[in-house]
């Protein structure tokens, strides 16, 4: 507000302001983003400069894509990660934090940190990417904490293209696989569809290296490849999906690496 402003930033945070095109998410971003910068002028001119006047000019998805960019960047590696694997899940999937935690966890995102366990500490990264409006809060309970949260598709998008652009994770959907473009091994797999013929890409791919598979296809899940090809799998996510039975389990006794098994809301 302008009362907590100190004169000396006002001009240049108006000029922040009229750069965000009016757009709520884009002053939400640069909020969060320059309340973890000093209250110092030359930090913050060269935030504005940051930003550029796209928005301002063009309202446009490509100017919100700069400041939400800007905003990832400015995030420390083990948060950059953290919300890097939230472009596992579906547009509007509301993500529970305690399934989140312990996929994150699961994956070797976390380290013990000064007398707090993993637990702790990967609670702490899903708060702070509330905290700097990387997601939004859902389930918000009478102490104030979120209980979930939900990335707005803007963001979604953002880093769904890091993700790719990194080999971060692999997709499969509609019609549409990034598998045979991508660079290196397939780490990390979400499926949200499959048919006979992204089945067949994928039976022609190393999956021996696939340390987390997500699926949220029902239909046709009978074509997903066998489980005994997922040789160092350390996630397995089949939450919500239907016709399980149509799907061979053989194999999963043999995931010595297993770390997290969901088949909530299966018909299991």
């Amino acid at each position: 507000s302008e009362d907590c402003c100190p004169d000396v930033l006002k001009q240049v945070s108006n000029k922040i302001l009229k750069k965000c095109g009016g757009l709520p998410l884009a002053i939400i971003s640069i909020s969060s983003l320059l309340a973890n910068r000093p209250k110092i002028k030359d930090e913050w001119e060269r935030v504005s400069r940051s930003i550029g006047s796209a928005l301002e000019k063009n309202p446009s998805l490509e100017g919100m894509n700069s400041i939400l960019s800007l905003s990832y960047n400015d995030l420390p590696p083990n948060l950059k990660t953290c919300l890097l694997y939230l472009s596992i899940f579906p547009e509007d999937t509301v993500i529970d934090r305690e399934c989140l935690v312990r996929r994150w966890i699961a994956e070797g995102f976390i380290c013990e940190e000064r007398g707090h366990s993993k637990q702790e500490v990967a609670e702490n990264h899903f708060y702070e990417l509330i905290n700097k409006s990387m997601v939004q809060p859902v389930e918000v309970g009478y102490d104030g904490k979120a209980r979930a949260c939900r990335v707005h598709d803007m963001m979604l998008e953002l880093i769904i293209s890091k993700s790719i652009e990194d080999n971060f994770i692999t997709f499969v959907s509609h019609g549409q696989t990034d598998v045979a473009n991508r660079h290196g091994l397939i780490r990390r797999l979400s499926i949200h569809h499959i048919d006979q013929e992204l089945a067949s890409v994928l039976a022609n791919e190393d999956l021996s290296h696939v340390r987390s598979l997500t699926v949220t296809a029902s239909a046709c899940i009978k074509y997903l490849p066998s489980l005994v090809g997922f040789e160092a799998l350390r996630v397995l996510d089949f939450q919500g999906c239907q016709n399980m039975q149509e799907y061979d389990m053989n194999g999963i006794d043999k995931l010595f690496q297993l770390k997290y098994l969901s088949l909530r809301g299966t018909d299991m």
